[in-house]
């Protein structure tokens, strides 16, 4: 699906691009602007199509997560007179917080192993500038090149980097501590 997202956002905004064709017409621009040679236009077209491609899957599990919660708790709230940002604050939220942690830790690691949609828009070279070169596409340069020393070395880094930010998260949202 990635592959087919990612040659869809490289045609659509191509130089000769109907997005082009769109901006032109419009008179929003003189000449046909390079999406794919800024920074900060190819960066936010990686950070879109991630965001269309995994908001579905994200929504579907935190609905789930909803529709697990008791609505008798809900009521309860409700009759002793609370408030709806209380009532999210204190039932929604914590009874929600098992499937927040599982997104967050399944998206982050989505986002460090991330590799399909920015090797096809720039064709592995990660320009402009390495601006959108991940750690994963970083590594396929090194094991391509056969230089299977750097690529070990990058897969451990990319495991404690991972593990870390996933104990950053299990901290934060509180889930390290051991319910009696």
């Amino acid at each position: 699906m990635a592959s087919a997202f990612s040659m869809l956002f490289f045609t659509l905004y191509s130089e000769g691009g109907p997005i082009n064709s769109l901006l032109l017409q419009i008179g929003l621009v003189d000449e046909p602007f390079k999406f794919f040679s800024h920074v900060w236009s190819s960066r936010s077209l990686i950070a879109f199509m991630n965001l269309l491609m995994w908001f579905g899957n994200t929504t579907i599990l935190l609905m789930a997560g909803m529709m697990g919660i008791d609505t008798s708790l809900f009521e309860a709230a409700e009759v002793d007179g609370a408030t709806s940002t209380q009532t999210f604050f204190k039932i929604t939220l914590p009874l929600l917080r098992p499937i927040l942690v599982y997104v967050m830790v399944t998206s982050l690691i989505g986002g460090l192993q991330m590799f399909d949609v920015p090797q096809i828009l720039t064709d592995g070279s990660g320009e402009p500038m390495r601006s959108t070169m991940t750690l994963i596409m970083f590594l396929n340069k090194h094991l391509y090149s056969k230089n299977y020393g750097m690529a070990g070395a990058l897969s451990v880094i990319l495991f404690i980097i991972t593990a870390i930010l996933s104990l950053v998260v299990f901290k934060v949202t509180g889930n390290d501590k051991r319910k009696a």
